[in-house]
């Protein structure tokens, strides 16, 4: 019978005679009350149970529960406590012993590390026998205190005492690390597999060997991807968090020459699919979102490095797009974006995937300028058509609109790159259409988002850098026909046709006709009063002026004709802007006919609306 064994029988025994005592004075109290109430009151006896035991009653609890606090606290610290510190303690007598010794010449430095490696031997040996009578946690710590004796045997050998060559005494504590992750797995003991993972992490550093990026590089691959997947059959989260992130992290800091290469760029990407797979069968969101921007970081230092031939370059880029490819295949299985998809799943899981379904495509547009392929700096727009063909496969064939809309957003992207900005306008309210046609008449959900999302773009392209690009370059022609204002009809033509062809009542219905209408209001008065401003600056202050009134009651009378009260609305609150402009401006700047023209045309502006009004009003009563 084992130690832990013994004092649960002990503490079973204490619970027993502490309810045997509470069951006798319940007994006598009861007995007690039954005895008065019975010279009062003449009652028949209750018949005596059968078995002789007396009948079940409620008991109270808060002295078996505090001393089972008592028991549980003194447990824990027996048990746990007193165990950690041991080890510890242990640990660092050895550590002790072996620099003393170091110090004082007293043992041979042979017998001092054959001495350390034995004795955490018989340790672990002892340990194993600790497990096997049912003393696990004991027994856990006890091949831990072992492997890591042997640890700093082999690290004396090594190291100080130069016994063998520093890769020898490394291949050797790989083979301890491998040991003691054989007994983790077999006692299922998650602690020891950390324990010899981490030891296996230091020996290389500990141990101070020459210069060897691509061998360490190899060595963690080795260990960490090993270590993961066995972590990920046990189901051991803290062990394969430790594996790949200590791969992945001391790779980047000891092993960068070596990254550097196509070799390296395929080690480190192997780290990433590894962790991909094994997040997909396991809920590991923070794992699967970390590693794969670590890897990715690696890999842009790694892409940016290589100077050999073209070739490898392309090689080393394989590993990235590899990453890609597995990444957006398991997102073309299962949306993120889908709520049916996702359904199940935990909040955490689903952000995790959202959030590499948008990095993904961005850090493999990175990663390819990283290279630096001539052929890609030449022409980059390749990548993101390239990627915009696949997420519109995959969109088009499963009808995701996540897929759809990066396709489009792929390709505008790709319009970007060698587009002026007055022809990417065109380019881009064209393939807003495009979107539209895609969802409304090949029924691919997804096209109208895109649409709205393009057409917003586009109007920001036009008023910001296609006028920049439009004060720079100069004057290519007559201002009505320039090719600022040909992309904004398209625009206007557009984004009218869109709104004209939207299919269904909803929001972005209303801002295709927001954008419509800014456009028309804002490109006109930037054209009038570049026209008119030509001549002289008052001539081109009273064209905004008219303009804007103009608008206003054009607002207002199509209001009347939709029946529309925000249209209407609208348009008084630019009549009412106007007015304060001609008030205060325009009184004060113009001069002779000038002020006088602005005036008249908020007359009769002012005057047009107010008709409108009381003709509504008119008919109303009627």
């Amino acid at each position: 019978m084992s130690d832990d064994q013994k004092h649960a029988i002990e503490q079973l025994e204490r619970r027993v005679a502490t309810l045997e005592n509470m069951l006798r004075r319940l007994s006598f109290v009861a007995n007690t009350s039954e005895q008065l109430r019975s010279t009062l009151t003449p009652v028949p006896r209750p018949a005596k149970p059968e078995s002789g035991k007396p009948a079940p009653s409620k008991l109270p609890t808060f002295a078996a529960k505090s001393l089972t606090g008592a028991s549980d606290l003194e447990q824990w610290f027996g048990q746990r406590g007193l165990l950690a510190v041991g080890v510890a303690a242990l640990l660092i007598a050895a550590g002790l012993f072996l620099k003393y010794a170091i110090d004082r010449g007293w043992i041979p430095p042979l017998v001092r590390s054959v001495s350390a490696v034995v004795g955490g031997i018989g340790l672990a040996a002892w340990g194993h026998e600790r497990i096997l009578r049912g003393m696990r946690r004991y027994g856990a710590a006890m091949i831990g205190a072992g492997g890591g004796l042997i640890y700093l045997g082999l690290w004396a050998a090594a190291g100080p005492y130069a016994l063998m060559q520093p890769r020898v005494g490394i291949l050797l504590l790989a083979a301890t690390t491998v040991a003691v992750t054989y007994v983790a797995i077999h006692h299922e003991i998650e602690g020891l597999a950390i324990w010899a993972l981490g030891g296996a992490y230091l020996a290389p550093i500990i141990l101070a060997t020459a210069p060897n990026p691509l061998g360490f590089l190899t060595y963690l691959e080795v260990i960490g991807l090993g270590a993961a997947i066995t972590a990920h059959a046990m189901g051991w989260r803290a062990t394969f968090n430790l594996a790949v992130f200590g791969y992945l992290l001391l790779a980047s800091a000891g092993a960068g020459a070596a990254i550097a290469t196509p070799l390296g760029c395929w080690l480190i990407a192997a780290g990433a699919i590894l962790t991909l797979h094994t997040t997909r069968q396991r809920s590991w969101p923070e794992t699967r979102a970390f590693a794969l921007l670590v890897a990715w970081s690696i890999l842009g230092f790694g892409l940016a490095g290589i100077t050999t031939s073209r070739a490898s370059r392309w090689l080393a880029l394989g590993a990235a797009v590899a990453v890609w490819a597995l990444l957006c295949g398991q997102q073309a299985l299962r949306d993120p974006f889908d709520p049916a998809a996702v359904q199940g799943l935990k909040a955490e899981d689903v952000s995790a995937e959202r959030f590499l379904f948008i990095a993904s495509p961005v850090a493999l547009l990175i990663l390819a300028n990283a290279v630096g392929l001539s052929l890609l700096q030449q022409s980059f727009e390749l990548v993101p058509l390239t990627l915009a063909a696949a997420y519109l496969m995959i969109g088009w064939t499963r009808r995701s609109a996540a897929h759809l809309i990066t396709s489009f957003m792929l390709v505008a992207f790709g319009m970007a790159v060698p587009w002026q900005a007055r022809t990417l306008v065109i380019g881009w309210t064209g393939l807003a259409v495009v979107a539209l046609a895609a969802e409304r008449e090949a029924s691919r959900p997804g096209g109208r988002h895109s649409a709205t999302t393009l057409a917003i773009a586009a109007w920001v392209c036009l008023f910001t850098a296609a006028m920049v690009e439009r004060t720079f370059s100069g004057s290519d022609g007559s201002v009505f026909t320039s090719r600022w204002a040909l992309a904004l009809y398209v625009y206007i033509l557009g984004t009218a046709g869109l709104a004209r062809w939207w299919g269904r009542e909803d929001k972005p219905l209303m801002w295709n006709w927001i954008l419509c209408g800014a456009a028309v209001f804002t490109g006109g008065s930037i054209l009038f009063q570049d026209y008119f401003g030509r001549m002289t600056a008052l001539a081109g202050d009273l064209a905004l002026s008219v303009w804007w009134l103009l608008f206003a009651g054009a607002l207002v009378f199509l209001g009347f004709r939709l029946n529309h009260k925000l249209i209407r609305s609208t348009g008084l609150g630019v009549a009412a802007f106007v007015g304060l402009k001609i008030v205060l401006y325009d009184l004060s700047q113009m001069k002779a006919l000038y002020r006088v023209g602005s005036f008249f045309a908020l007359a009769i502006i002012a005057l047009a609306v107010a008709y409108a009004y009381n003709r509504r009003a008119k008919v109303s009563v009627a």
